[in-house]
């Protein structure tokens, strides 16, 4: 995967502008106030809102669920969620409630998933997909951490990881993997194409 400093560049001011404004949104609209109210019949796009970027018709990208939206994250069709935050974990059991299975698959904010967790991620979805399921991989902001997942399932599906984050990062503005996922997707493509010789 080839990118240009234009490209780093560019991507490393979309993901501090999104940071930044969540913690902007975070304290202009607080929760169950008039103006979040406002904001939300103006259909402006908050940070605790459902958060998620289809990249397929079953596979799709995202931030973090706030427990008020498991409701609508099922009306969307949402049937299986990973949750790659080290910091905080879906509640299970309000999932559960809903018919949406989980998995937990830490990382610290900033970090990449080990290859290990990316190849159990992207398995899990991969099976889930196959029979019908239709899968969120959310971190707190649907930025690194989920989009570096999002890429590994799509990777294990057998697509490359360079079309495999065009593809991520057209369907999601938001998605900016830093260098260390970026080194851990191409270590993980690698050791797919080492498991398909084997």
């Amino acid at each position: 995967m080839q990118f240009s400093s234009t490209r780093w560049f560019t991507t490393g001011i979309v993901r501090l502008a999104y940071r930044a404004w969540t913690r902007v949104a975070a304290r202009l609209f607080p929760e169950h106030s008039a103006t979040r109210r406002l904001a939300t019949a103006l259909h402006i796009s908050l940070p605790d809102k459902l958060n998620m970027s289809w990249v397929t018709t079953h596979l799709a990208v995202g931030g973090r669920v706030h427990p008020t939206d498991i409701g609508a994250l099922a009306r969307a069709g949402v049937t299986d969620v990973i949750d790659t935050r080290a910091e905080y974990r879906d509640d299970a059991q309000a999932l559960a409630k809903e018919q949406i299975e989980l998995l937990y698959l830490p990382a610290p904010d900033t970090f990449p998933l080990s290859v290990e967790q990316l190849m159990q991620g992207a398995s899990w979805a991969n099976e889930r997909m196959q029979r019908g399921g239709r899968v969120l991989i959310h971190c707190e902001h649907g930025v690194g951490r989920s989009v570096l997942l999002t890429c590994a399932v799509l990777v294990c599906g057998g697509m490359s990881a360079s079309d495999a984050l065009a593809l991520v990062q057209r369907k999601r503005w938001q998605a900016a993997p830093n260098h260390r996922q970026i080194a851990r997707l191409r270590e993980f493509e690698e050791a797919c194409r080492s498991r398909r010789k084997a």
